[in-house]
Parts: C-alpha cells; sequence; structure tokens
C-alpha cells in the first residue's frame, strides 16, 4: 500500500553457483605416454571432483566465495551461472547491511527470476535488481508471502547493460540478522512481452472503492468540500486537475480521460477525488511492480484538502496540488516508488507547499524506507511497462 502524508507530506509506503568445469583426459592408444601410471593419474583427476563431492562432468554446483557478500555496488560479489543460467543463493542478512551480487552483463530479451525463502516467520528481504548506473529495474518490497519459496521477481530485460546486480536488504520490520535461501536463474533471449496500454481515469463522479485499508465511499466532486472558498470553482478545478496530470504523463504512452469525458474502452485504472483523511493526501491500492493490473485504483482526499497548508492555497493552487497527488498515487499503480527529491512526482520528503510546484516524473534517489541506495528513472519505468 502506498499513500501520501499530509504531515511530512508522504506517507510511508502503505505498500542455482555452478563453475563451468569442461575437461577431459583423453587417452589413446597411439600415445607414446600411455602407461598403467598415466591410467591411475586420469583415474584421480577424473575422480577426485567425485571424492569432493562435486557433480563430474559438465558444470557443478560450487558454494559462494568465503567471506561475506559484497555491499556496495563496487564491492558486489560476483555470483557465477551455470550454462543453464541458473545459480543457488545461501546466506544471511544483519542490520544496516546490503548483500550485493553482479549477475554479469544482460541483454533485451534476457529473463531473470528471483526465488527466496526465509526461515518460517520472517519477511522476505527487500529484493531490488540495478543496473550498472545504479538505475532500479524492477523491485519487491518484501511484505507479505507464504511460507516457503516464492519467485519474489520475474521480468524481461529491455535494455543492455553491463552489469545487473542483484540487491537484498532487511525489511524494516526484520531488524536482525536473517538467513535466507534462493536462486537466481536468467533465461537467455526469451520473447519481449508487449506491454499492455493503460488507460487513467479521473473519477469525479463518485462511487465507492474498496482498499486494504478500508471501503471508502466518494460522493461526486464538489470544490466547497475542499472548503467554502472554492464554491462554485468546481469545474475549474476539475478542468485544473486533469490538465496537471495530463501535462505529467505527456511524454508516455498513459492516456488520461476524465469521467465528464466518454467512457473509456477497454482496461483503465481509477483515481477518485473526495473523502477525508486526517493523515494522508492520497492513497493507491499497491505499488504495482512492472505494471501487472491495469486496473488498480486509487483515491486523493479532496474533502478538507487545504487545511494542511500553512497559507490557504488559490484555486488554481490547490487544483495543482490535487493534480500533483493524482499523479503520484497513478505513478504507484504503474510500479514507481518513493523518492527523496522534492521537484519529483514520487518524492516522500517534502512540505505540503512542494505540491503547488511544478513537479515531473524524473530520475531521482530512491527513499532509504524503499531501499538503502539506488535511483529511480521514473519516465523510463513508466515507458517499459506501458509502452515506448
Amino acid at each position: 500500500m502506498a499513500g501520501v502524508s499530509r504531515g511530512a507530506r508522504w506517507g510511508a509506503c502503505l505498500h542455482r553457483i555452478k563453475y563451468a568445469l569442461a575437461g577431459e583426459f583423453p587417452l589413446v592408444k597411439s600415445d607414446p605416454f600411455h602407461s598403467p601410471l598415466r591410467a591411475w593419474i586420469a583415474f584421480l583427476v577424473l575422480a577426485m571432483p567425485c571424492a569432493l563431492g562435486l557433480t563430474c562432468g559438465g558444470s557443478m554446483n560450487t558454494p559462494l566465495p568465503p567471506g561475506p557478500i559484497g555491499s556496495t555496488l563496487g564491492t558486489a560479489t560476483r555470483l557465477i551461472l551455470d550454462d543453464a543460467g541458473f545459480a543457488p543463493l545461501d546466506s544471511s542478512l544483519v542490520p544496516n547491511k546490503v548483500d550485493v551480487y553482479d549477475l554479469g552483463p544482460v541483454q533485451p530479451g534476457d529473463r531473470v527470476r528471483v526465488a527466496l525463502e526465509p526461515p518460517i516467520g520472517t519477511l522476505r528481504p527487500k529484493t531490488a535488481l540495478l543496473d550498472f548506473d545504479g538505475v532500479l529495474f524492477t523491485y519487491f518490497s518484501g511484505q507479505g508471502g507464504a511460507a516457503g519459496l516464492q519467485t519474489v521477481i520475474d521480468a524481461v530485460v529491455t535494455q543492455a547493460t553491463g552489469k545487473l546486480f542483484l540487491c537484498l536488504a532487511n525489511s524494516a520490520a526484520n531488524n536482525v540478522t536473517q538467513s535466507y535461501t534462493g536462486s537466481v536463474e536468467i533465461l537467455r533471449s526469451q520473447p519481449i512481452p508487449a506491454p499492455p496500454p493503460q488507460i487513467l481515469l479521473l473519477n469525479f463522479a463518485g462511487g465507492s472503492i474498496q482498499l486494504p485499508e478500508g471501503n471508502f465511499t466518494v460522493m461526486p466532486f464538489d470544490a466547497a468540500d475542499i472548503d467554502a472558498t472554492y464554491a462554485g470553482l468546481t469545474d475549474a478545478i476539475k478542468s485544473k486537475i486533469a490538465e496537471v496530470v495530463r501535462e505529467n504523463f505527456e511524454d508516455t504512452p498513459v492516456q488520461v480521460v476524465t469521467s465528464d469525458d466518454p467512457p473509456p474502452a477497454g482496461n483503465f485504472s481509477t483515481i477518485e477525488f473526495g473523502a477525508f483523511s486526517a493523515t494522508l493526501f492520497g492513497i493507491s491500492q499497491d505499488v504495482d511492480q512492472e505494471n501487472v493490473e491495469c486496473c488498480d485504483d486509487a483515491i486523493v482526499f479532496t474533502n478538507d484538502f487545504d487545511k494542511a497548508f500553512a497559507v490557504q492555497p488559490t484555486a488554481d493552487g490547490i487544483a495543482t496540488a490535487i493534480g500533483n497527488v493524482a499523479a503520484h498515487e497513478a505513478g504507484h499503480l504503474l510500479g514507481l516508488n518513493h523518492t527523496s527529491d522534492i521537484t519529483d512526482l514520487m518524492d516522500t520528503t517534502g512540505s505540503a507547499s512542494t505540491l503547488l510546484g511544478d513537479q515531473d516524473f524524473k530520475t531521482a534517489n530512491l527513499h532509504p524506507n524503499i531501499f538503502p541506495f539506488g535511483k529511480q528513472d521514473g519516465p523510463g519505468m513508466i515507458n517499459r511497462v506501458v509502452g515506448p
């Protein structure tokens, strides 16, 4: 669950190793060195891997290099994949440390799967894939999940990178040493799925919305519900809200429509406007990584929306702020996480007044509550999951 806080502005997000061993010891009768001693040496060479408990012939499972796993992109532990592109994971996370594995280069069409199995009763670690420049490719928050091995990431690379990093960090609720096992698998040259088109409906007509935190009934939008000062300005404020959201998505394939337009054809996600929250400006159904669901919901709590501002905004200002919150929540529905840049729409560090300015989807540092390091390319991620 992801939300936008009215206080600090945004709320916290309510959201196999085988080394290739190919070696044969040919013994041919014409070999002038062929002898019983040579045969015995050959036997030892061939039998030694088996004596060590390794797989004989072809690839073999090998434990991770000794010592702690690297904790930064610069010190990442190289994870060697076998001929099938598989490597096991078996390590522990300590508080305030990230385990970073270097998976090597990837190309468009490489399908990356990460599966984790923490001990029963603990949350799965936060899991991020970062590219060579530390930009987030995809992410798993580690919240919830049934016991046992679970695939936490399954995504197809669309842009080549010299190194792909798998980064694991403890969830805030797991501030203890946490062991984990699992695997990484990269299937090369897989089909790249075509992203589905995405329609975003700004619903000012009222209705109901069901979220994990509760069910909300929303009346038709009336600017007077923000404050009596805005009475009679409903149409103007609605128009400005739609303008702001459309502007924020103008360089993406997302189609923005309102409840005043003809009903959208096909699947669409919905932003509701109305109801009241004493702590949040808005909240989304989920941070939908990879935009798996095209019919998510979110709400902007517009009733008494102006009360969080030190000085009451103008009608144009309040509409801009509401539009920015709506775009932020829509970003969550497209898989974007919180960042730490007050000019970025996905920021969660600024005050209420920052909502009154021009905000855009940008490349910005991930908020520490999301992951200890890394950046998010908002426009790039939207274009990847929706289409160019």
